[in-house]
């Protein structure tokens, strides 16, 4: 017997003890017995009090609506706690995603800069067999000119000559500067 059906069939005993007990006062009455009387409304006193207390078990005991309550905040919990894992799925889908667009970026950086570097080196070899030719073909055209001429030691000893700074106040001022001076 569960305790559901074990009040209800409390309630209905108390029900029939609250009528018998009525009964008894109004034979009491009738039968102008005083102890009788007393006796039944003692009777229907107790009955009416075994059903309060049976209503009150029963308030204090349902749990129906917080039953319902928390299983209301289990699902919200559960949909919370799936928002959160597929946000956390979704969060590290992203992650990888810029990680390997990082990755591709890198990749095609480091073609683009080998591209660029072979193409430099290209031009440069270009421009320089560029130079050597035009110094090869100044150089034919000076001799052809009669520029270096060996019996003429001056013709192609030439030195250019850097200008004289002026005086300075300063020793140190006066000091060369280049590739060897000391700084």
């Amino acid at each position: 017997m569960n305790a559901k059906t074990g009040s209800r069939a409390t309630a209905a005993g108390a029900a029939l003890i609250t009528s018998a007990g009525l009964s008894i006062v109004l034979y009491g009455i009738i039968a102008e017995d005083l102890p009788r009387t007393v006796g039944g409304a003692i009777f229907t006193m107790t009955a009416l009090t075994l059903i309060a207390l049976v209503m009150i078990r029963r308030w204090i005991t349902t749990t129906a609506t917080e039953r319902q309550r928390l299983g209301d905040a289990v699902r919200e919990a559960d949909a919370e706690r799936m928002r959160y894992v597929a946000a956390q799925a979704a969060l590290e889908v992203e992650r990888s995603r810029l990680r390997r667009d990082a990755a591709a970026e890198r990749e095609q950086l480091t073609a683009r800069m080998a591209t660029e570097r072979d193409a430099m080196d290209a031009q440069f070899e270009e421009k320089r067999a560029e130079l050597v030719c035009t110094t090869m073909e100044t150089t034919v055209r000076l001799y052809r000119a009669g520029h270096f001429d060996p019996s003429d030691p001056t013709s192609y000893a030439r030195v250019i000559g850097f200008p004289t700074p002026a005086v300075r106040e300063h020793p140190a001022e006066a000091a060369p500067r280049g590739r060897g001076a000391s700084h």
